[in-house]
């Protein structure tokens, strides 16, 4: 049978679509690029965006358009932490409505939880999760689309920012246990240090911020459990009423598939049949959707093992160890063998790995 469905339906690119964002987040750029004044003004009309936008904060605008933004404010206005000056100028009080949530909470790890809740409605294609150890907790903050990048600033305006309000809940000296930055950040030590007051590393696999289980565990001065268990529901159930659905997937499934792919790779075991029962088909049913769109499960998983571990091995220092267990490899003859059938190339010679 022909296939009479709208173009435009049928994935656009061969990664699918980016990420979006919303305008609340413009005003730390602004506030810190206060004494720039209306110079700031031709930068953000080339990205689609302008200052009566303020008057709409949950508007959303393309990802990978703020980040281009803050990346080209902080060359034009030589301002190498200007991402840093954002996140610590932005407060509780800027999150509007979630300042009282957050506040309710209790302690630290709920108020992270909440964020963590709210992410995919505050800005799309990005990772924020935890991950629990006996002592520690590690935060992880990612945008998940690899062409989004440079995007240095955007990743440290992020976990500055999480931890300036960690800081008003907590106290003005709290402190994570360790910090790591996907970017490199050779000459940025001191300054981040200072900020963070914990050790800092670049060249990571991901943003991270690495935080005491007893810090997130313990309860808030002016926590009052009874009154917040009520508070927090109102608000929980107000804040996502306010913020509306999550963005609507696209109707291609090859899209969906990958940005699962992209979710899990690396964190969990990968396969047609759980990518299948998340998006509630059978494996049959996902394998035939995806030959009707030109390509096939196989093709989308190894596609993204090939973007994740360019990505990967550009970054000094990563071991090709590393490498395959994050993207899924039982040993790292068998990712060598995939890396050289994609590229022609060992990984050991790839470029960032002499």
């Amino acid at each position: 049978m022909t296939d009479t469905r709208d173009e435009e339906s049928r994935p656009q690119g061969p990664k699918g679509g980016f990420g979006t964002i919303r305008l609340l987040f413009l005003a730390p750029l602004l506030d810190a690029l206060a004494d720039v004044g209306q110079r700031i003004d031709p930068l953000l009309r080339e990205q689609g965006m302008f200052r009566a936008q303020l008057e709409t904060p949950y508007e959303i605008v393309p990802l990978h358009r703020y980040v281009a933004l803050l990346e080209a404010a902080a060359a034009k206005f030589d301002r190498p932490f200007l991402g840093l000056q954002m996140g610590a100028g932005f407060g509780l009080s800027d999150l509007g409505p979630f300042y009282a949530l957050l506040r309710a909470s209790g302690n630290l790890r709920g108020a992270l939880d909440y964020l963590a809740l709210f992410q995919s409605r505050l800005q799309s294609r990005t990772l924020f999760e935890s991950k629990r150890g006996t002592d520690t907790t590690t935060y992880t903050y990612r945008i998940e689309d690899e062409r989004v990048w440079p995007r240095t600033q955007d990743s440290e305006f992020a976990l500055s920012g999480y931890v300036h309000l960690a800081r008003e809940l907590v106290n003005a000296k709290w402190a994570p246990r360790a910090v790591h930055f996907e970017h490199a950040i050779e000459g940025r030590e001191d300054q981040l240090a200072d900020y963070f007051r914990a050790p800092v590393s670049g060249n990571q696999l991901a943003n991270s911020l690495v935080i005491d289980n007893d810090d997130l565990d313990t309860a808030f001065a002016t926590s009052v459990p009874s009154e917040d268990r009520k508070l927090r529901t109102i608000m929980e159930w107000h804040l996502l009423d306010l913020m509306g659905p999550e963005a609507a997937p696209s109707e291609s499934f090859v899209s969906l598939t990958r940005d699962i792919i992209s979710r899990w790779l690396g964190r969990t075991h990968i396969d047609c049949a759980t990518v299948a029962a998340e998006l509630k088909l059978s494996e049959r049913s996902l394998r035939r959707r995806l030959t009707e769109e030109g390509t096939s499960f196989r093709e989308l998983l190894q596609d993204a093992r090939k973007e994740r571990a360019e990505t990967i091995l550009s970054k000094p220092g990563v071991s090709l160890a590393v490498a395959a267990e994050q993207l899924g490899y039982s040993d790292t003859a068998a990712f060598s063998r995939a890396f050289k059938e994609w590229t022609g190339t060992s990984p050991r010679r790839f470029p960032g790995k002499g």
